[in-house]
């Protein structure tokens, strides 16, 4: 009841603020801001399957979620996965598990994209994120115009663009990692990607996602006000194929085989994003894959629970980090660290 409650108080607040609020229809452009994390380190956190990141053929990048760094993430599904539909997978790591300020995050991507983009003879390349991996892609899109040219197409499980409710909680004790200060629902960080035109679709996406998520709230609406949704998107509510009584949790989303499916479709695809007549309620296995190995499906299924770990041992700090001199115009008045954003 208190789980409902919280829900539909914040999907009346979304609605006010996202539904009603026009969006920016003109994104930041001109150069890309300075990266304020080393390049050798940069470079550190980047990691191919098949050789170097500056000689890769069909390079796809994987963005891990919050609490796993990108091998924990795709070992048992992406990366296979992916594999097998001809690409060379790549994936990154910012430390600790993405759990640092998620505006650095989004430099180990600005970074992996231009590596993998220059290595593969200036060839655009797929993006596939789970979670956080999803807000920091479209973080880099939005502020870093250069990544508007390099990425092919974003294939995003359940990213939280608007943040999500259920980060409150964590956040109550004033002690929880950076970045899950920043994926609350209201965040300075969130409020600037809205207010910087992030929450449009900026090179060809496919959100999936479930209403019966445990971690990404609200996504019970199948419209706008849903944390996964963006504007001219892809946008697939997978209760909207699969009927109210399909389940799905935060990893399932990733795994099950209806997100399979829907990614094969987005990663195929000519428009670069998944297409309705690839999928269909007959497609509604909430359980791992079907190309994946016993081995796969059963290490899959244990992503949460690596992850809280990873959480509840990683860095802690009673509020939530400065935005970066180039998004703080974005949301003044928001709080932070330092106090309250101004211009």
């Amino acid at each position: 009841m208190k789980f409902a409650s919280i829900i539909t108080a914040l999907v009346a607040l979304a609605s006010s603020a996202v539904v009603a609020s026009p969006l920016v229809k003109r994104l930041p452009s001109g150069s890309d801001p300075a990266l304020s994390t080393p390049q050798a380190v940069l470079d550190a956190g980047l990691f191919c399957q098949n050789g170097s990141p500056s000689a890769q053929n069909k390079p796809i990048l994987l963005v891990p979620g919050t609490g796993v760094d990108g091998r924990q993430n795709f070992d048992s599904n992406w990366i296979p996965l992916s594999t097998m539909l001809g690409y060379s997978p790549c994936w990154v790591s910012p430390p600790p598990f993405m759990l640092n300020d998620s505006q650095i995050n989004a430099e180990y991507v600005v970074n992996a994209v231009r590596r993998l983009y220059a290595g593969s003879g200036s060839t655009k390349l797929p993006v596939l994120t789970w979670s956080q991996g999803g807000l920091v892609t479209q973080w880099a899109l939005t502020f870093f115009p250069s990544t508007r040219n390099q990425i092919d197409r974003l294939v995003a499980f359940v990213p939280d663009y608007k943040g999500t409710v259920n980060a409150y909680p964590l956040t109550a004790t004033d002690t929880a990692s950076p970045s899950i200060w920043q994926q609350r629902a209201g965040s300075a960080f969130t409020t600037a990607l809205r207010n910087a035109g992030g929450l449009n679709k900026i090179v060809p996406t496919t959100n999936t996602y479930s209403a019966t998520d445990e971690i990404v709230q609200p996504q019970i609406t199948n419209s706008p006000i849903d944390s996964s949704f963006l504007f001219n998107a892809k946008n697939i509510q997978s209760q909207s194929v699969c009927g109210p009584a399909f389940v799905a949790d935060h990893a399932q989303s990733l795994v099950n085989q209806f997100a399979y499916v829907v990614g094969r479709s987005a990663l195929r695809s000519s428009t670069g994003q998944a297409q309705s007549s690839d999928y269909s309620i007959a497609d509604c296995n909430p359980l791992p894959a079907d190309p994946l190995t016993p081995q796969q499906k059963a290490e899959s299924s244990t992503l949460l629970l690596v992850a809280a770990a990873n959480v509840a041992a990683g860095p802690k700090t009673n509020c939530e980090p400065d935005l970066k001199p180039y998004a703080r115009p974005f949301a003044p008045g928001s709080q932070t660290c330092s106090g309250f954003t101004t211009f």
